[in-house]
């Protein structure tokens, strides 16, 4: 584990809480526009029209990658207690 200062750690919570909201929004988006614009083509894959195939599984795949890379970049281990708090309970 990390050892990082309390403003330390919270600007990696700052950061991480970002990421995953970035994340969220291009899943979502994907989602959305996806849908939108593959609707009433009348194509279909999977025996379903392609708007739902492309719109939902392509957003799995998405989320499935967004927290692969949040997993390996932007977060960090590290113990959010405060570090005196726990020092005063070792010497107590």
């Amino acid at each position: 584990m990390n050892k990082m200062s309390k403003e330390q750690k919270h600007q990696q919570c700052l950061k991480e809480i970002k990421a995953t909201v970035i994340v969220t929004l291009i899943c979502c988006a994907w989602h959305i526009i996806t849908a939108f614009a593959l609707n009433g083509s009348g194509l279909y894959f999977l025996g379903m029209p392609a708007w739902f195939s492309v719109s939902v599984f392509g957003t799995i795949v998405l989320a499935l990658l967004g927290v692969w890379y949040l997993m390996k970049k932007v977060f960090v281990d590290f113990d959010y207690d405060d570090e005196e708090l726990s020092e005063e309970k070792e010497v107590a």
